[in-house]
């Protein structure tokens, strides 16, 4: 594909003139935000598109971006603009649109109308060649929306396009306000089989619309007001309000010969493919002005470019208005350009930012992006993506786990597709499929495999393709998925506090957690058991209330049980029972032995940063209690907190100093965050330095010691994005924990594989000595980890 900017006008035949310009240059700006850490994860989709999430950690807050990169030299492949299936003008999700379309992936398009259930993009619509639609306002006075233009030769444009449509009998000429762009019908348009193949619909929203029926240049019959017409074949329609035909319209009578002539400044007899969208953000790989009609600060954006070798087109949406920061015009422009986009421009952005992907885990486009509505906008157009192959033979075998992490007593369920050449997916029945554990005992029944025993296990897939006689042809082909099966840890009910009224209802949703902190629902397989039968009753998992008063309801699963305590009609609460669980299998006693193993002590926050006065001798009598026993029975202590003790230690030591720490020790990442703000606004260089800390030492075990954990960071955002990078390792096999110093309690939970421990401080605010001080013991044996809490 070529890419050209056009500033010569040219005729066309008869009743077409046209004139193509390109945009206006500009001066390439540098992100405003420097980004500290990315977390990129790139999938192909189809044979040639690749779809990309790339959430990065910026100095001014999160950035998630997602991009579809096209491949035009793949024949097969297809971009094209799309609207609603049900009805011409009708807006829809862009999952609805790209899913009836038949598209593979997609985002929003063009500019529109917001108001009400119709509308119609603002720059003009070509679909394999024809056109589907062109308003005639746009960019007379100034440039504002931009277009991208896909010619038959397959040179790519981006113009701000402008069109006039004149209709004229000879005697009076009439401007049209669009050819197939349906709106407040407040000037005339010109109508064709595009469209519809009468006017039924657009006579159903607009009453007493007047047609003009036009075959061979001449007028063959004009409809009474409110009339439905057949839209001619090999001709269009004039349509108008009947005021407009009554008062600027009515020398056009049957008989009439009359001329439409469409000038534009692009040929749409020479295009392929053209959609609109706003302003231009890059020409010529330098970044283009903004246009007025391109919100200011950072906003959530979608954007179309193209290659400068014409042969890759990119779609991208950035998030905005919520945990993602958004981007600025010029932060748009810089992005386009890294991904490779050497032309492009902004497609309607803010609520409409959508982008929705069939990988080929997914059996139909879903959307990826968070919109910043909380719920997919309706809008006017999409751009798809088409696979145009068909599919053909089976070329591999992939194997997706929908249940990653089950526990004893639930199945773990496989999905096994194949694919061809061009990555299409194709579904295979299990019976075609063998399917072996490793490493895991269990029973089979068709994808759903129930394990027998607890740990890693992997499953391999065997697929033996076959001809058309059933005979075996090739090589088997195999695909290998991981899973788990852990014991159960506890059990967890959403809500554990229910108020009800005498009569009404409420609904108990539980979950089981395993010992890695996995969690799995678990809500139909529960026994519930109401304390006080008389106070209310189960019916599944619904409660009802039957009398005033207060109860509690026990759930029990898998040998573990938690409570539920209700109030009807607004009686006092009653205490429960408390839930049982089981102990953190990693949790053992840690006696210092000379058995070649790594051991290590960890003390929360011993120097006191409050406002009172603390005798000194006591001041010293506590400080020396804790750090004795920090200093026995291990090779290294790590002081995790504010430490004030300036003696050396008697054994190797790290103290907390405030900022990021490393070191590898015994086999172990030791790592130190400052986050008493969150990451990002204490010192967010730290990302890109733990991780590249932790990919270096490639260490089976982290402890990473931080003032903060992330459930407490100041944005909830951030400490999911925290919890994302720990997931990284995590899956690698390692063993993670996280180690808070705060507050004046110690508590440990384990979540999605990570172990999160805090020790408390040594001293409360009001410089009295905590009696509740513990530290952690740890003993590291090569991959092996174990750790005990002390009280001290």
């Amino acid at each position: 594909m070529k890419k050209k900017y056009y500033w010569a006008k040219r005729m066309m035949a008869a009743a077409l003139s046209v004139m193509l310009i390109s945009g206006a240059g500009g001066v390439f700006s540098v992100y405003a935000a420097q980004t500290v850490y990315q977390n990129r994860t790139k999938e192909t989709i189809t044979r040639g598109v690749t779809y990309e999430h790339n959430s990065r950690m910026t100095t001014d807050g999160i950035q998630n971006i997602y991009a579809l990169n096209i491949d035009l030299n793949e024949s097969t492949l297809e971009l094209k603009e799309v609207e609603s299936k049900e009805e011409y003008g009708l807006k829809e999700t862009v999952q609805k649109m790209l899913t009836e379309n038949g598209a593979i992936a997609g985002v929003n398009a063009d500019f529109f109308g917001m108001s009400g259930k119709y509308s119609a993009g603002f720059g003009p619509v070509v679909r394999d060649g024809e056109l589907i639609s062109a308003g005639t306002s746009l960019n007379h006075d100034k440039n504002q929306y931009a277009s991208y233009v896909l010619q038959e030769d397959g040179t790519s444009v981006f113009t701000y396009f402008k069109t006039t449509a004149k209709f004229s009998n000879g005697i009076r000429t009439i401007d049209l306000a669009s050819i197939n762009k349906v709106t407040s019908m407040v000037f005339p348009i010109c109508f064709d089989r595009h469209v519809a193949s009468n006017t039924a619909a657009i006579d159903a929203r607009f009453p007493k619309l007047v047609k003009f029926v036009v075959q061979n240049n001449q007028i063959t019959y004009i409809s009474q007001p409110g009339e439905t017409v057949n839209t001619p074949e090999d001709g269009y329609l004039i349509v108008m309000s009947a005021d407009y035909r009554n008062n600027a319209a009515f020398q056009f009578q049957v008989g009439n010969t009359v001329s439409l002539q469409i000038n534009s400044t692009i040929d749409f007899d020479q295009i392929d493919t053209a959609f609109g969208g706003g302003g231009l953000l890059l020409s010529n790989g330098q970044e283009a002005p903004a246009t007025d009609i391109v919100a200011a600060g950072r906003q959530p954006r979608t954007a179309f470019g193209i290659s400068q070798d014409g042969k890759k087109a990119l779609l991208m949406v950035v998030d905005g208005r919520g945990d993602s920061i958004g981007a600025t015009h010029a932060e748009m422009a810089a992005l386009m350009r890294e991904y490779g986009a050497y032309d492009a421009l902004h497609l309607d952005g803010g609520g409409s930012s959508t982008m929705a992907v069939k990988t080929l885990e997914d059996a139909k486009p879903e959307v990826k992006n968070h919109v910043s509505d909380g719920a997919q906008r309706k809008v006017i157009s999409s751009v798809g993506i088409f696979q145009n192959a068909a599919p053909t033979t089976i070329a591999e075998i992939a194997i997706q786990v929908v249940d990653a992490h089950t526990q004893p007593g639930k199945t773990t369920e496989f999905q096994v597709y194949g694919l061809d050449e061009y990555k299409n997916r194709i579904n295979i029945a299990p019976e075609n499929v063998q399917l072996e554990a490793i490493g895991m005992q269990g029973s089979w029944n068709g994808y759903h495999f129930l394990p027998s025993g607890t740990g890693k296990y992997a499953v391999v897939a065997i697929y033996q393709p076959k001809d058309a006689e059933g005979n075996p042809v090739g090589a088997p082909l195999t695909a290998t998925e991981e899973a788990t099966c852990y014991p159960t840890a506890r059990i967890k009910a959403t809500y554990n506090d229910l108020n009800v009224k005498a009569g009404g209802k409420a609904n108990i949703y539980v979950t089981a957690y395993d010992t890695e902190g996995y969690g799995r629902g678990i809500t139909k397989d529960v026994q519930y058991q109401v304390a006080n039968p008389a106070i209310g009753s189960m019916q599944g998992n619904v409660f009802t209330g039957l009398q005033k008063g207060a109860t509690y309801i026990k759930c029990s699963w898998a040998g573990q049980e938690t409570y539920v305590t209700v109030s009807v009609g607004g009686a006092p609460k009653i205490q429960a029972p408390t839930s049982t669980s089981v102990p953190d299998p990693l949790l053992k006693n840690v006696t210092k032995q000379n058995d070649g193993a790594f051991y290590l002590n960890v003390t929360g926050k011993l120097q006191y940063t409050g406002n009172e006065k603390i005798d000194g001798n006591t001041y010293q009598a506590h400080r020396s209690r804790v750090r004795a026993a920090a200093d026995q029975g291990a090779d290294m202590t790590v002081y995790g907190g504010p430490c004030d003790i300036k003696t050396p230690t008697a054994q190797d030591s790290m103290t907390w100093n405030g900022g990021y720490r490393f070191l590898n020790r015994g086999g172990t990442s030791i790592v130190m965050l400052a986050a008493y703000n969150g990451i990002r606004k204490t010192d967010p260089s730290q990302y890109g330095k733990m991780t590249m800390d932790l990919d270096a030492a490639n260490n089976n075990n982290i402890i990473i010691i931080t003032d903060k954990t992330p459930s407490d960071y100041p944005s909830a955002a951030e400490g999911a994005y925290f919890r994302a990078i720990l997931d990284k390792y995590v899956s690698q096999g390692k063993h993670v924990f996280v180690v808070s110093s705060s507050g004046r309690a110690y508590w440990a939970s384990a979540k999605d594989g990570v172990r999160y421990i805090n020790l408390p401080n040594l001293w409360r605010a009001d410089g009295t000595a905590n009696p509740n001080v513990y530290m952690l013991q740890f003993r590291i044996l090569g991959d092996e980890i174990t750790y005990e809490k002390v009280k001290v």
